[in-house]
């Protein structure tokens, strides 16, 4: 083979193959979100398995492959990130209660899916470590209690919303107001289910399911 056949030959295996394009450089605000995003997915396997105060920021940034820099620059610390895996798992809720209302135009089978999923999720363990963590955080520290308010009027504002559409059906009533409601069933289910995950198999997952799902029927129903 000549060399002009050899540099043909190499700058066809330099070009890319039919079909694919190079990729995509990030722009600055793309790239700051992805490692936002990391960070937020590895710092919430930290805590799951530490806890809030056992978490080390240094080695979530390690674990994530980012320097101990990245993550500060992103947040202010390791109460700022916790409170960042809150707020995305709180969307993260809120966004499967929008798709599975959205979906079923009866009132009554919308009220059945909610009443469903909010016993599926307040009995995740996930969820309830989580959340537990964020209590006690909100009990020791200042700034992390007033994340929690930020998080619990948010979730109120969310919740509300979601109830208020579910009593425009004539088929559903509620004895109780949409914030009271929220408050109630969010607060009483999150209890019972930590209760469970200390008793173990005193109080089984599906009993507890069960209890969550009788209190919401009890204070919310469908003629």
């Amino acid at each position: 083979m000549n060399r002009q056949s050899n540099d043909r030959e190499e700058l066809r295996t330099q070009m890319p193959l039919s079909g694919t394009r190079p990729r995509k450089r990030l722009t600055r605000e793309e790239s700051r979100a992805q490692t936002r995003a990391t960070l937020i997915a590895v710092g919430r396997r930290h805590f799951l398995r530490y806890g809030l105060g056992g978490a080390v920021a240094e080695k979530i940034a390690e674990d994530a492959g980012y320097s101990r820099g990245a993550l500060y620059s992103n947040f202010d610390g390791k109460e700022e990130l916790f409170v960042a895996v809150i707020q995305e798992e709180q969307a993260r809720h809120l966004n499967v209660f929008r798709s599975l209302l959205k979906e079923e135009p009866s009132g009554k089978k919308r009220l059945k899916k909610m009443r469903d999923t909010i016993a599926d999720l307040m009995t995740d363990h996930d969820w309830i470590v989580l959340r537990a963590e964020f209590e006690v955080g909100a009990l020791r520290s200042e700034s992390i209690r007033q994340s929690f308010v930020e998080v619990h009027r948010q979730q109120l504002r969310d919740g509300s919303e979601l109830v208020r559409d579910l009593l425009r059906s004539p088929e559903v009533t509620s004895k109780l107001k949409p914030d009271d409601f929220i408050t109630v069933i969010t607060n009483l289910a999150h209890g019972l289910a930590v209760t469970q995950r200390i008793l173990g198999a005193e109080l089984s997952q599906k009993s507890t399911r069960n209890l969550v799902q009788s209190l919401f029927d009890h204070l919310i129903s469908s003629a």
